[in-house]
C-alpha cells in the first residue's frame, strides 16, 4: 500500500498543469507554430511532457519539457515538471536544481511546494520537508490540501513523530473524508500503537473507501484480524494476499509468520 499510495500522490501532483489524459498523440512543432505567445507555447510543451511522464516515456517527456523552458525560461510549471522527471530518473541534483527554479518563479505555488517537500523527504531530510508542506497549506486556494497533509504525515512518521503524523492524517481526512491513503495510515498507526479496536474501526472505514485491497492493506487487515481474535477474517485476508500477490514482500512476510 505504501508504495502505491506514494505513486498516487506523485501522479496527482502535476494535474494542475492542465494535462489531458484523453489523448497521448505527440504534438508536432507544426501544431504550435501559430502560438506566438512564449508562455502559451511553454504550457503546451509542459502538458505534453506531463502526458509522457504518466506513460513512463521519460526521454520524450524530458525533451518536451526542455522545449517548454526554452520557450519561456521563467515558466514555473515547466521547472516543476522537469524536477519530477529528474526525480523519476534518479538524478537528484538536477531535480533539486529544477525545484529551486520552480520555487523561485512561483514561491507560493502549493503544488510546487508540495512536490519539493516530497522530494526533500524522500532524498534528503524528512524533518526539513515539513516546512514546505506547511507553506503549501497556507494558500487558501489550494485545491488538494489533503495530499500535502498526507505527505506531511508520511514524512513525520519517518522522523518517528507519530503524534504529528496522526494529526496530519486526521487533518487530511477533515479536508477530504474519502481520502483513503490517510485513512490507511491512521489504521496502521493505531495497530502499531496496539490500539487494536481503533485499528479495526479505522481499517473498516478504509475498506469502504477502496474498490479492492492491495498487498499491504491485505497484510494489515490480517494483522488486525489476528489481534482481534477473528481467525476467519485473518485467513480470508491471507488467502487473498497469497492468491493475488504471491510474489509480493507482504506475501513473503506473511509466510514467515
Amino acid at each position: 500500500m505504501k508504495s502505491a499510495l506514494v505513486a498516487i500522490c506523485i501522479v496527482s501532483m502535476f494535474l494542475s498543469l492542465g494535462c489531458s489524459t484523453s489523448s497521448t498523440s505527440e504534438i508536432r512543432p507544426a501544431d504550435i507554430a501559430g502560438k506566438t505567445d512564449p508562455r502559451q507555447r511553454a504550457q503546451i510543451h509542459t502538458e505534453r511532457a506531463a502526458e509522457y511522464y504518466k506513460l513512463g516515456r521519460l526521454a520524450i517527456a524530458l525533451e518536451a519539457i526542455k522545449q517548454a523552458i526554452n520557450a519561456e525560461p521563467k515558466h514555473a510549471p515547466a521547472h516543476n515538471m522537469l524536477a519530477l522527471i529528474y526525480m523519476e530518473l534518479g538524478e537528484n541534483d538536477k531535480a533539486e536544481a529544477a525545484f529551486e527554479q520552480a520555487t523561485k518563479f512561483a514561491p507560493n505555488d502549493s503544488d510546487v511546494l508540495n512536490n519539493y517537500g516530497w522530494f526533500i523527504c524522500q532524498r534528503l531530510d524528512a524533518k526539513r520537508s515539513l516546512v514546505y508542506f506547511e507553506r503549501a497549506l497556507k494558500n487558501p486556494l489550494y485545491t488538494t490540501p489533503e495530499r500535502a497533509l498526507y505527505n506531511a504525515g508520511v514524512c513525520a512518521k519517518r522522523t518517528n513523530d507519530l503524534t504529528a503524523a496522526q494529526n496530519y492524517f486526521t487533518q487530511s481526512l477533515k479536508r477530504n473524508s474519502q481520502f483513503a491513503p490517510s485513512q490507511f495510515e491512521l489504521a496502521e498507526l493505531a495497530f502499531v500503537q496496539m490500539r487494536f479496536k481503533d485499528a479495526d474501526s479505522l481499517f473498516s472505514r478504509f475498506t469502504g473507501m477502496v474498490r479492492e485491497h492491495d498487498s499491504a492493506s491485505l497484510l494489515l487487515g490480517a494483522k488486525i484480524a489476528r489481534a482481534m481474535g477473528d481467525r476467519n477474517a485473518e485467513a480470508n485476508y491471507l488467502s487473498q494476499l497469497k492468491r493475488r500477490f504471491p510474489d509480493s514482500t507482504q506475501a513473503r512476510d506473511a509466510s514467515l509468520r
